[in-house]
């Protein structure tokens, strides 16, 4: 009976790790989304407390960490044309060895709109850590290109995620010169 009540608090102390990495990750994104707004607000909370230094240092470290994220975000977008307007991080379980997120990304690549869900699983195995990606879900704007959402499904089927995204990039990069070139083309008044 001990043994029971004792796997049971070690469940019930999983899931408030779980739950605190997921609290964690939304405080993060929210915090990303609407920092400017937060950090006015919490600069009006402190100076009524009479100053706060700590809430201060924490404000300043906070807004720091925003900021250095923001320019790397806009540094990757420039490097790579892939623009994310939104990224959804859920843990579904965490242990000691092992970690299964589920994510949501959306945003566009030139005119190319589209949204990836996939879950990735980290197992710590000695000094390795493996990490593999399941669930994968595509869905991208552009129909009309049916080799390129035959490439998507047999993408889905392999999980190959960065192959996605690298082959994502020069597709849109090829329909930009062509719209471009038949652009070019058009009689004027056209």
């Amino acid at each position: 009976m001990e043994q029971k009540y004792e796997e049971e608090i070690q469940m019930l102390q999983q899931e408030i790790e779980m739950l605190e990495a997921e609290q964690e990750e939304t405080l993060r994104t929210i915090f990303i989304k609407h920092g400017d707004r937060l950090q006015e607000e919490l600069k009006s909370v402190c100076e009524e407390r009479g100053g706060g230094g700590a809430h201060k240092r924490a404000l300043s470290k906070l807004h720091t960490e925003v900021r250095e994220l923001e320019k790397d975000l806009r540094r990757q977008t420039e490097i790579n044309g892939i623009a994310l307007n939104e990224c959804f991080v859920k843990t579904l379980h965490k242990s000691e060895r092992k970690l299964v997120q589920q994510l949501r990304l959306a945003g566009h690549c030139s005119v190319l709109l589209f949204q990836v869900e996939f879950a990735v699983t980290e197992i710590q195995e000695d000094d390795a850590l493996l990490r593999r990606v399941t669930e994968l879900n595509i869905v991208v704007d552009g129909v009309e290109f049916k080799d390129f959402s035959a490439f998507v499904s047999r993408m889905e089927d392999t999980k190959d995620l960065l192959l996605f995204f690298r082959t994502l990039r020069t597709f849109s990069e090829r329909c930009e010169e062509r719209r471009q070139t038949f652009q070019h083309f058009q009689a004027p008044g056209d």
